[in-house]
């Protein structure tokens, strides 16, 4: 089923309002939500797009797992009459949230940068550095998945990336139909947050790639460093506490080459890697050891400490 009429649909509690559209409960449905966007009329607005975006959703798996493990990805279309007014998409799991005061909020990828003394997050556990490099490792992979499929993100940044500690470290990300098939017109235009820019972009150019690698770079330094506005351009004065020193050198490395410009920077399965790779020890020369050969065990040679050979006749047939 790629589509389905809103009148069939029985809807609950709204639990999202956001710029584009709100985002309600299913009534019999508790792994799915409906997104219903605000308006699609006076504006640039694709069903195509969207329908685009639901036809691919099959061919999308990391690591083995579908989409909707790792993206809230339309599913459905939904229809009014003839309309496009929104669409179905999973709902997000509840390892993706943490509570606060007794309210469950998303975890979004900026708690990352919360200070212990942020009363917001008291009673939060926020991963810890083994946690925070897996879960950037995740999104590198998840990244790459989507754009080794023609998929540019476009909108990367805090609020579209949700993080889990358990049942192992990993992403989540949301606002999927913000992206788009690369050559092909997104559903609504592409929004682009601020200080998530790209310093070397067209001003007014449709996302790309290559702009999405950057804000991946963005992404990791702003995690690792602790600063939630740094530029690899202050990479020198950046402090990367705990890291492994090989690892470090690697994202120092990778850093450097996503500061230079469009068409340069690396890519998302780059960082995956680099974030895989295990430290690797170098041997040093020293003497060389002479190993003596295994002696012959007299119960397996025979009493004479020779080997003994017998004829064997192939059985009749």
């Amino acid at each position: 089923m790629s589509d389905v009429q809103l009148s069939k649909l029985t809807l609950g509690a709204r639990i999202g309002d956001g710029g584009q559209g709100k985002v309600y409960e299913l009534v019999g449905d508790s792994d799915r939500v409906f997104k219903q966007y605000h308006q699609t009329t006076g504006m640039p607005f694709s069903p195509a797009a969207l329908d685009a975006l639901i036809a691919i959703r099959d061919k999308l798996t990391h690591a083995g797992r579908p989409v909707d493990r790792w993206a809230a990805w339309p599913s459905v279309a939904v229809r009014s009459g003839g309309d496009t007014v929104g669409f179905l998409m999973p709902r997000v799991p509840i390892d993706f949230t943490f509570e606060v005061r007794g309210k469950r909020r998303l975890a979004e990828l900026g708690a990352l940068l919360a200070k212990k003394s942020n009363v917001m997050f008291a009673g939060v556990t926020l991963p810890n550095l083994a946690e925070r490099v897996a879960i950037l490792r995740n999104l590198a992979g998840v990244l790459a998945t989507l754009h080794e499929h023609s998929v540019v993100v476009g909108d990367l940044s805090f609020a579209n990336v949700l993080w889990a500690r358990t049942p192992e470290p990993r992403v989540m990300l949301i606002d999927c139909d913000g992206t788009r098939l690369e050559g092909v017109q997104p559903v609504l235009p592409q929004a682009d947050t601020g200080d998530w820019e790209d310093p070397y972009a067209v001003p007014g150019s449709a996302p790309t790639v290559d702009r999405d690698c950057y804000k991946l770079a963005l992404a990791v330094l702003r995690v690792l460093g602790g600063e939630i506005d740094s530029r690899p351009t202050q990479l020198d004065s950046i402090a990367f506490p705990g890291l492994d020193s090989a690892l470090e050198q690697r994202i120092r490395m990778l850093l450097k080459q996503a500061d230079g410009p469009v068409g340069t920077r690396p890519t998302a399965r780059a960082w995956e890697t680099a974030f895989g790779e295990r430290a690797t020890v170098q041997v040093q020369p020293g003497v060389r050891r002479t190993i003596a050969g295994p002696q012959p065990k007299p119960e397996m040679l025979g009493t004479s400490g020779s080997r003994q050979f017998r004829p064997v006749t192939p059985p009749k047939r």
